[in-house]
């Protein structure tokens, strides 16, 4: 009776992500979306990405900022902003911010 009640206390432990991106539906043992932010409409000739990563929920770096993913593609004008998401068995997960434009 004990260990029965120990388990069904440790259960939703187990079962909980480590990492995870943090952003749009979750994905318990597979995630891998693209999520449009913004979308001008206009034509665009770059792209910039701009990526944080995380390890087990343990350990995240990174800098997934707008201002860096513009800055990585050289973009001057930005048409539109988009968020990719990566998630593994909660071991390791990314999310990255996409921007397009000129």
């Amino acid at each position: 009776m004990i260990l029965i009640r120990i388990l069904s206390f440790l259960l939703p432990f187990f079962l909980m992500q480590c990492a995870s991106s943090g952003f749009g539906t979750q994905g318990l043992l597979y995630e891998n979306q693209r999520i449009s932010m913004m979308e001008t409409g206009l034509s665009a000739t770059k792209e910039g990405f701009s990526c944080a990563k995380s390890y087990l929920g343990l350990i995240a770096y990174g800098n997934g900022s707008i201002e860096e993913a513009q800055k990585q593609g050289n973009i001057k004008e930005i048409t539109s902003i988009e968020i990719e998401t990566y998630n593994f068995l909660g071991i390791y997960a990314k999310l990255c911010t996409v921007t397009k434009g000129n």
